[in-house]
């Protein structure tokens, strides 16, 4: 296809009649790039790009409250045909981007925002740029953090953002300098790590551009992906008893923050590609709990990258994505028609991941070109055989027309396995964890090996020594609650195996390492039996004295102990890898991990279903951390609960103690009092018998 400019260059030597046709192309090329032009000032306009020449930049996110469906100017609006109208005055029509719509329901729910909208602004920069970004806590009640997800943070511990773990959170009124260098290019976003805040709104984009991007940044879009409940905030899901109702349901899917109730004609978002360009999307799943499958009928995507990291393109139907997980794709425009076609979205349930047909997603998608003035909608619908990327199981139950490619399957590039960067050496010492991710019976604790994670009240990163990690009460069948950590020995490697089994094994879970980017060296699945039920796996062993499904399965071994040595585990892939810092652990299997202790910190590893974390299924990495001292900026905040020494005076009180106290204090007081009388006496006589001597 020509450039404007080349257009231009060949009409001087046509025709008259060849020169209106060119010219007629020529003011369609200007006016589809305008068009473009128009709607990336749309998309970014919130947004921060640092330039491109700059070695550092620096910018700002304010978080403060924000509200559904009510306009700064003329307060609640309503949804009408795509368009929002001023409750008070059905004549005005208020700009969509004024407003977080939600899903269009009329009543207003009470969101955490940065910059007052949901999501963020994106931040983009370019890889190997330091950046500095001041979170501003505008908020009245709640502390807050930021964590940038899937930035290893080479060199920066104190910038990961969990609190409690790597920071203090930042308390109302005050403000956070996150100063860092990302290493690696590629799709990341940001979010709150306070509680379960980023339910409420608190996350946005954060994309690290190539130098040289393959396509170019006005050709590249972001989808981020999230359920939407409008009548209950995410606090009352997460601790009111509501009386049986299912607090994961959801009422709606938000893409980009804009979806619609039943059929509300709420506005939806909107993308549109030039069939004859590459275009790049971005994908995040920034929800909560549920996992999504995503699809364009009619067309294929071609994905590219995975949660930042380059892959060997694969062409899929579908893409299912688990929460903080990351998909880059382009779309296979050839022999497409131009018009309209609909991204659909839908949240899969239960350990099949059956389709829950009550809700889905939508966008709508412009395929256009410059020869067809018209966008026409197409009657796209699923192919019968399709392909699913990120399938928890080998094969996908009760469908057999669908053919899983497992995570597992994916194929670093080469320019994934060039990336490397230690602050350390990597030394020749190995060391296996086990963890098992689960509810594990009779407690049913959201745990890691049966381990309920607690928080710590203090820094765990700038105040060790104040941080208590005993967990004397577990051991392989019994269950107990304390700050976990596991010690990673410096420069050494570490081998995950993440396993999902046992009494506690309910349904799958996305798992997130902080401070690094793994290798998915295998995965393991459940059996898929001919009636569709699944059986675990039994490459694991949970006990030698109880079958896995009565264990708790919080000392699990392989079950053929050549496995100990991994490179005899069949079918690890130990050549190209797919590199991720979100991997799922499927129901009934496990996932095999690999990283280098070579970035000293700590690092919190944990579910990404926000109830699943905030109720103790997470753990800390104490990485190399003789080393960490030298990486911590001076300065850092510390903070602890207020205990005095003293303090069990005070807590006696309640059993009468402070009474005793009270009546000895005034049994005191009086005798003191009598003891002063008598003296008074005394010193009174005295003086009366030296007058009585003078008189004399």
């Amino acid at each position: 296809m020509l450039s404007l400019y080349q257009t231009v260059q060949k009409t001087r030597t046509l025709s008259p009649v060849s020169m209106n046709l060119a010219r007629k192309e020529i003011f369609l090329k200007l006016t589809y790039e305008l068009l473009l032009l128009v709607s990336l000032i749309d998309r970014y306009v919130e947004g921060f790009i640092c330039e491109k020449k700059a070695d550092h930049c620096e910018t700002s996110l304010v978080i403060d409250y924000g509200f559904t469906m009510i306009d700064s100017e003329n307060g609640p609006v309503y949804t009408d045909n795509r368009k929002l109208f001023a409750l008070k005055n059905s004549s005005i029509e208020v700009p969509l981007e004024n407003v977080n719509t939600a899903d269009g329901w009329n009543a207003t729910q009470q969101l955490l925002t940065a910059n007052k909208s949901m999501p963020g602004p994106t931040i983009f920069l370019y890889k190997d740029q330091s950046i500095t970004i001041i979170v501003q806590n505008n908020l009245l009640n709640e502390a807050v953090t930021i964590h940038w997800h899937g930035i290893d943070q080479y060199g920066w511990p104190a910038m990961d953002g969990v609190a409690f773990v790597t920071q203090c959170p930042i308390l109302p009124g005050q403000s956070f300098n996150y100063t860092f260098q990302p290493r690696f290019s590629g799709t990341y976003w940001y979010h709150s790590h306070v509680g379960n805040q980023r339910d409420m709104g608190l996350f946005g984009a954060f994309i690290v551009r190539k130098r040289v991007e393959d396509v170019p940044y006005e050709y590249q879009q972001i989808i981020q992906l999230h359920e939407w409940n409008h009548l209950y905030g995410a606090i009352t899901l997460l601790k009111a008893n509501l009386n049986g109702i299912d607090s994961s349901e959801s009422m709606s899917i938000l893409i980009n923050g804009k979806g619609e109730f039943g059929d509300n004609m709420a506005p939806l978002q909107n993308y549109t590609v030039d069939i004859n360009k590459k275009n790049l999307f971005r994908m995040i799943n920034v929800g909560s709990a549920s996992t999504f499958l995503f699809s364009v009928p009619g067309i294929s995507l071609i994905v590219k990258e995975t949660d930042g990291f380059p892959i060997l393109e694969t062409t899929v139907d579908e893409i299912i994505i688990y929460p903080a997980e990351r998909y880059d794709f382009e779309l296979d425009l050839r022999n497409k028609d131009p018009g309209m076609y609909n991204m659909r979205v839908h949240i899969l349930k239960g350990k099949k991941l059956e389709k829950d047909e009550k809700i889905h997603g939508t966008a709508f998608l412009h395929v256009t070109n410059l020869r067809s003035t018209t966008v026409k909608p197409l009657d796209t619908t699923d192919r019968e055989n399709k392909t699913v990327l990120n399938c928890p199981f080998g094969v996908y139950p009760n469908s057999p027309n669908t053919k899983c490619i497992p995570v597992s399957q994916l194929n670093s590039n080469e320019a994934s396995l060039s990336l490397r960067f230690d602050l350390i050496s990597r030394s020749q010492e190995s060391s296996t964890f086990f963890l098992n991710f689960g509810f594990p019976k009779p407690e049913g604790y959201s745990s890691i090996n049966g381990h309920r994670f607690i928080w710590p009240t203090v820094s765990a990163l700038s105040q060790p020594s104040e941080v208590d990690t005993s967990c004397s009460g577990c051991d392989s069948e019994t269950s107990c609650k304390c700050t976990h950590a596991l010690t990673l020995k410096t420069g050494s490697e570490i081998i995950m195996v993440l396993t999902n089994v046992g009494s506690g094994s309910f349904n799958s879970h996305p798992i997130h390492m902080h401070g690094h980017t793994f290798e998915v060296l295998k995965m393991g699945f459940p059996t898929v039996t001919e009636d569709g039920n699944l059986e675990p796996s039994n490459d694991i062993l949970c006990s030698t004295t109880l079958p896995n499904k009565d264990s708790q399965c919080n000392n699990a071994v392989w079950k053929d102990s050549s496995w100990n040595d991994y490179h005899n585990i069949p079918g690890i892939n130990l050549l190209d890898p797919v590199l991720k810092d979100t991997v799922v652990v499927p129901y009934g299997g496990y996932s095999v991990i690999r990283i280098w202790a070579t970035n000293p910190g700590i690092w919190f590893m944990h579910c990404h279903i926000d109830r699943h974390m905030a109720e103790g299924m997470a753990v800390m990495l104490n990485e190399s951390f003789e080393e960490v001292k030298q990486f911590l900026p001076d300065g850092l905040p510390t903070c602890h609960s207020f205990m005095p020494q003293d303090a069990s005076h005070a807590s006696e009180s309640s059993d009468g103690s402070y009474v005793s106290a009270l009546i000895g204090f005034s049994a005191m007081s009086v005798l003191f009092f009598l003891l002063l009388v008598i003296l008074v006496i005394i010193l009174f006589r005295n003086l009366k018998t030296k007058l009585k001597k003078k008189q004399e």
